[in-house]
C-alpha cells in the first residue's frame, strides 16, 4: 500500500453505525461505533476547536523525498504531501470519541436496520471549487472509479457493497446485502467526493500535475515539480461554516518545501523556513535544540500525549514469500537475537518502550493466555495453531548482560537446529542443501544502520550473515512495491477500531497483491477466518475478544520482530501559533485547527514575521510548473510514521 495511502486511510476505520439506527432506517446527522453520539443534531462545532479562530496567515511544513502527482488514490506515483486537504469526504472524524463520525459532504446518514444498505443524503451546498455542485453522480462515479482504477485497498474496503442507486440528485444507495459488518457505513463516509465531469476528460490511472477541482477547504495554488507545492484555502468555501468544520483550516496558505535529507529538513527548521516539527530523532530532541531560537523563547518543544495506537503494527518484518523466512521457528531465533535495551540505552536515550503487540496502546493488545469467550473462539484451531497460543503469555527477550546473550544464542540455535540448520565452520548453513543463511536488510534511512549494524553483529554469533544495503527513498518504495526484500523496519497503522482493513494487512488475498499492506507475506487460513470473524463483530465486546485473539496468532506466528514506541510525541514549533486548549485524544497533533496568533507573531524577530495584523500574508509567486524528472519518483512519507523510522 502507498504510505501516503496509509494517511489517506488512517481515520477511515473510526466508524460505525449510530445507536438509533440499529432498530429504525431513520436519518441521522452522525453515528458512532457501538455507542451513543457525543454531539447532538444541533452541535455547532467539535469541543476541540476554537469556533472564532481567526484566519490568515501562512504556515510552512517539509516534506522528505518529491513527488510527482497530484492523485494520491492510484498505485503509480508518489503524491504531493497535504494534497487530500483538497478532498472532501462524505462524513467527518470525530477526535474527542472513538470511531464516531458526522456530516460532511453529507449531510445525513440512513443505515439499514440489518446493515445491508446505506443511503447518504448529501448538503445541497457543497460543490467543487470550481462552482459545480457535487451530486449523487459524482458520488457514484467516485466510488466506481476507485474500486475499479484505485489502489487494490478500495477493492478491500468495497467488497461488500453490490449495488450503488441514485435515488435522486442528492440522494445515494449503496447496496450490501448479507453484510454483518458494522464498519460499512464509516468506510463508505470516508468516500472522497470526485468530479466525474473532469474526470469524463481526463485519464483518473495516470500521474499528474494538473490539479483536478477541489471538492476539500483548500486548492492547488503553485507547484514547482518534486520541490514544492502551495495550497490556498477556497474563498468563499462552501463547508466554512459546517459543524464538522468550523474552527479547522484556518490558515490563508499552506507552503510544502521537499528536502533530500532529514538534516537539511532539520536546519530548514532552525533557520525559520519551516514553521513545525515533529521531531523524529530520539538523539535530535535529546541534544540539538539547543540553538539560540529555543533558548530565547521563539520556538517552543512539547511532548504531547495520545490515546492512538502509535506507531500501530511497527517492527521488521520477515519477508515469508522468501523460502529462508517460511519456517516460523527460523523467525522466532532471530527475534531472539534482537538487542532493543541496547538500542534503547545506547541511541533513543531510553525514550521508547517495547512493543508487546500488533495493536500497541490499545484495549485490543493480547495478554496473558486466552480466557473465557477468546479461548472458545482459538479452540477449534487447535492442532493449525502454535500450541504457545493457549499455554504461554507471549514474551521477548530481554538482554540486559552477556549471561542473557548467551541464552538467547543458545535458544536460537537449538531452533534453527529444529528448522534444519547447522554450524559448519562457524557458519550457518541448510543441512539439506549446504547454503549458508544470508539475507539482506533493506533501509532507506542512514540513521538506521547503527541499529542494524549490531543487530548484524549479535547475528554472527549464531552464523548468520545479514547484508544491510541503504537505498535512496525511490529505490526503497519501489522493491516494497514489489516484495523485492527479505526484511524491512516498517510500520502499518492502526485504528481504535479495528476492521476490514485487516484482510490487506494480513490477509491470504492481499499476500501477493501488489501495493498491498502485507508486508510479511502472510498466508494462512486461520488467520483469514479470524478476521472475518472481527469484521462481522455484532458489538464491541465480541470486537475486543476477537481481535486479541489476531493479535494473539500474529504475535506467536513470528512475523516481525516487534520494535519501540513513546506514549507522545514530541513536536517542536516557532511560537506565531496559537490552539484549542482541549486536546483530543485521538488526533492530538493535527495542526489544521491551529491558528496565526499575531501578538505571537509579533514578538519573533521581524525578518521572521510573515503576518502583521489584518496584511494579508504576502503573495506566493506562482512558480514555473516544470515536468517530472524522470526516473522513479520516491514516496511522501507521513510525519507520524516518519516519528519511528528515523532515530
Amino acid at each position: 500500500m502507498r504510505i501516503l495511502g496509509f494517511l489517506v486511510f488512517f481515520a477511515i476505520i473510526f466508524s460505525e453505525l449510530p445507536s438509533s439506527a440499529q432498530t429504525q432506517s431513520t436519518f441521522s446527522h452522525g453515528f458512532s461505533t457501538f455507542g451513543e453520539l457525543k454531539y447532538p443534531s444541533t452541535f455547532s462545532h467539535f469541543d476541540y476547536v476554537n469556533p472564532n479562530a481567526p484566519k490568515g496567515g501562512e504556515i510552512k511544513i517539509a516534506g522528505l523525498g518529491t513527488f510527482d502527482t497530484l492523485n494520491p488514490f492510484i498505485i503509480k506515483g508518489s503524491p504531493a504531501q497535504g494534497i487530500m486537504q483538497c478532498n472532501a469526504t462524505l462524513l467527518e472524524s470525530s477526535f474527542d470519541e472513538p470511531a464516531t463520525h458526522y456530516g460532511y459532504v453529507a449531510e445525513s446518514i440512513s443505515v439499514a436496520p440489518d446493515l445491508s444498505w446505506v443511503i447518504f443524503k448529501l448538503n445541497p451546498k457543497a460543490c467543487f471549487n470550481n462552482g459545480k455542485p457535487i451530486t449523487a453522480d459524482d458520488i457514484i462515479f467516485s466510488f466506481n472509479i476507485l474500486r475499479e482504477k484505485g489502489q487494490p485497498l478500495f477493492r478491500t474496503y468495497y467488497k461488500a457493497i453490490t449495488k450503488v442507486e441514485k435515488l435522486s440528485d442528492f440522494e445515494v444507495k449503496f447496496h450490501c446485502p448479507g453484510n454483518k459488518s458494522r464498519e460499512i457505513p464509516a468506510i463508505l463516509g470516508q468516500l472522497p467526493a470526485l468530479s466525474k465531469a473532469y474526470y469524463e476528460t481526463h485519464p483518473f490511472e495516470e500521474t499528474t500535475l494538473t490539479p483536478p477541482p477541489s471538492s476539500g477547504s483548500y486548492e492547488v495554488m503553485t507547484l514547482d515539480a518534486g520541490r514544492s507545492i502551495t495550497y490556498k484555502r477556497v474563498k468563499n468555501w462552501w463547508g466554512e461554516n459546517i459543524p464538522s468544520q468550523k474552527g479547522r483550516h484556518n490558515f490563508d496558505i499552506i507552503k510544502i518545501d521537499y528536502y533530500r535529507d532529514a538534516n537539511a529538513m532539520f536546519e530548514a527548521f532552525k533557520n525559520g523556513q519551516v514553521d513545525i516539527r515533529y521531531e523524529g530523532s530520539s538523539k535530535l530532541w535529546s541534544t540539538a535544540y539547543t540553538f539560540p531560537a529555543v533558548e530565547q523563547g521563539f520556538v517552543k518543544k512539547e511532548r504531547i500525549k495520545h490515546s492512538l495506537c502509535i506507531p500501530g503494527s511497527y517492527g521488521l518484518f520477515f519477508n515469508t514469500r522468501r523460502e529462508i523466512f517460511s519456517d516460523r521457528k527460523v523467525r522466532q531465533a532471530l527475534t531472539e537475537m534482537f538487542d532493543f535495551n541496547w538500542a534503547n540505552k545506547n541511541l533513543f536515550y531510553n525514550t521508547y518502550q517495547r512493543i508487546k503487540s500488533y495493536f500497541p496502546n490499545t484495549p485490543f493488545a493480547a495478554t496473558g493466555v486466552p480466557e473465557s469467550e477468546e479461548k472458545a473462539l482459538l479452540e477449534p484451531y487447535k492442532g493449525q495453531i502454535p500450541a504457545e497460543v493457549f499455554e504461554s503469555p507471549f514474551t521477548l527477550p530481554e538482554h540486559n548482560n552477556e549471561q542473557d546473550i548467551r541464552k538467547s544464542s543458545d535458544k536460537a540455535l537449538k531452533l534453527l537446529k529444529e528448522a534444519g540448520w547447522e554450524i559448519k565452520n562457524q557458519k550457518l548453513v541448510n543441512v539439506k542443501t549446504g547454503k549458508p543463511f544470508t539475507f539482506e536488510t533493506l533501509i532507506y534511512d542512514q540513521s538506521l544502520e547503527k541499529i542494524f549494524l549490531h543487530f548484524q553483529g549479535y547475528l554472527k554469533l549464531i552464523g548468520i550473515e545479514m547484508k544491510v544495503r541503504l537505498v535512496d527513498v525511490s529505490t526503497y518504495q519501489e522493491r516494497i512495491d514489489q516484495y523485492d526484500y527479505d526484511m524491512i523496519l516498517s510500520s502499518i497503522p492502526q485504528s481504535p477500531t479495528p476492521g476490514n482493513e485487516q484482510r490487506d494487512m494480513w490477509g491470504s488475498a492481499a499476500s501477493n497483491m501488489k501495493g498491498s499492506a502485507n508486508k510479511a507475506g502472510i498466508h494462512e487460513k486461520t488467520i483469514d477466518e479470524i478476521i472475518e470473524k472481527l469484521i462481522d463483530s455484532k458489538d464491541y465486546k465480541t470486537l475486543l475478544t476477537t481481535t486479541k485473539a489476531l493479535d494473539r496468532l500474529l504475535l506467536w506466528g513470528y512475523y516481525m520482530i516487534p520494535a519501540w514506541t513513546t506514549d507522545s510525541i514530541p513536536v517542536a514549533f516557532w511560537n506565531r501559533f496559537s490552539r484549542s486548549d482541549i486536546s483530543p485524544p485521538y488526533n492530538p497533533f493535527t495542526f489544521d485547527a491551529w491558528w496565526i496568533d499575531t501578538e505571537k507573531e509579533k514578538k519573533l524577530p521581524s525578518h521572521l514575521q510573515r503576518y502583521k495584523g489584518e496584511e494579508k500574508s504576502p503573495a506566493v509567486q506562482p512558480a514555473e510548473t516544470k515536468p517530472a524528472c524522470g526516473g522513479i519518483f520516491c514516496k511522501v512519507w507521513s510525519w507520524i510514521k516518519g516519528l519511528f523510522g528515523s532515530k
